[in-house]
Order: C-alpha cells, then structure tokens, then sequence
C-alpha cells in the first residue's frame, strides 16, 4: 500500500524538476497564407529577427502556412507583453512583404496587358497591310512572318497574363489567427496518475519476488 503512492510523488516531484514550468504560457498563431519567403518562414530565420524580450520564447512550424510562437515567463502581464510585441512586429513583416509583393505583381500583369494591346495593334496593321493589292510577293511573306512572329508573342503574353490573374485571385493574406496567455499547465494529474501505475506494477514485482523467496526459504529449509 505504500509503494503506489512513493511512487506518485517521486514521478510528480521528478516531473515538475525535469520541465521547470513557467507559471504562464502565451500562444500565438499566424497564418503566413502565400508568403513563402524564408526570412519569414523559417522558425530559425524568425527567431535570428524578433525584437528584443524578457521571457523566454519558442517558434515552430506546425504545418505548412502556420507559425505557432509561445512565449513562457513567470509574470503574466510580461509574458502579454512579450507576445503581442512578438506578434506585432513578426506581423508587420509579413503584412509590408505581402503588400510589396502584391504591388509588383500587379505591376507585372498591368505591363503584359500593355504588352497584349501593342502587339494587337501591330497584327491589325499587319492584317491590314496584307489586303493590300499592290504588295510585291517579297513584301507579303516579310509582312506574313512579321504576323506570325506577334501573334505568337501576344499567345505566350495572354498566357503569362492568364496565369498571373490566377495567383492574384487565389493569393492568400496573412493573419493572426489567435493570441492567449493562460497558466502553464503543470500535468500534475497525469504525472500522478503514471506514478500510481508505475507503484501498482513494482508492487506486483515486490510481491512476486517475496513470494519466489519465501517459497525458496521454506524449500530449503524443508
């Protein structure tokens, strides 16, 4: 009867000196959406980046497009403090890539639909060219190939503008998902519980074993 709970105690005090608990946890996640830059992605990259703070701080890469930061402190307004820096300014980051990055890419298509007008003017002229009746036969295959060459041009442009307007249609934002500080939990229930187990189990064995040697004992004595 004494094994279980020694057991439980030494399991629950082992515990709580092997994780050193802060008292309070903050957690954060942030959805990075179509940003996939390193600086920004990257947990050692963010870590190398973050603004000085006093608690302790933890990024990872749950999944792809999430970055989850923890922040642990024995001081809940600090840890508070400390998150929402950090989700500030990692925030601000991405918000100034992404807009930057949407900004050229709007640039990029504004230039290929430029690009598909201009080379629509100059098949027209072409086209127009070739109803000519005074046309030398020299002049009518230059002009041809002249109409072949942009019309292929203005295909490839329509196709590279095609595919940019569907990035831009299915870029995703990033966000801020969620922002918490709570107190740390300190699995003193579940260290207990193990430790009682763990006692029931060296109980058994204990028991076991002085019934092999008292049977041994009464053996020999027999």
């Amino acid at each position: 009867m004494i094994i279980p709970p020694v057991t439980a105690l030494l399991v629950f005090f082992g515990v709580q000196l092997v994780l050193n608990h802060a008292k309070y946890t903050g957690k954060a996640l942030v959805f990075t959406g179509s940003i996939n830059v390193s600086d920004l992605t990257n947990p050692d990259n963010i870590m190398a980046q973050l603004p000085s703070v006093k608690n302790t701080v933890d990024i990872v890469v749950p999944e792809e497009k999430y970055v989850k930061i923890t922040v642990k402190g024995n001081d809940e307004k600090s840890v508070e403090q400390d998150l929402r820096t950090i989700v500030a300014d990692y925030n601000e980051k991405l918000q100034r890539h992404s807009k930057e990055r949407l900004a050229v890419t709007n640039t990029y298509l504004s230039s290929l639909d430029e690009r598909a007008k201009t080379l629509q003017t100059w098949i027209d002229r072409y086209n127009k060219k070739l109803n000519s009746s005074s046309l030398t036969p020299q002049q009518i295959e230059s002009i041809t190939d002249l109409l072949v060459e942009a019309q292929n041009d203005l295909t490839k442009t329509m196709e590279t503008a095609n595919r940019v307007r569907g990035d831009l249609a299915f870029y995703e934002n990033p966000s801020v998902l969620s922002e918490v500080v709570a107190p740390s939990k300190s699995y003193a229930k579940e260290a207990v519980a193990s430790g009682l187990v763990l006692g029931v189990f060296l109980t058994f064995i204990f028991l076991t074993l002085m019934k092999y040697v008292f049977d041994a004992r009464r053996y020999y004595h027999g």
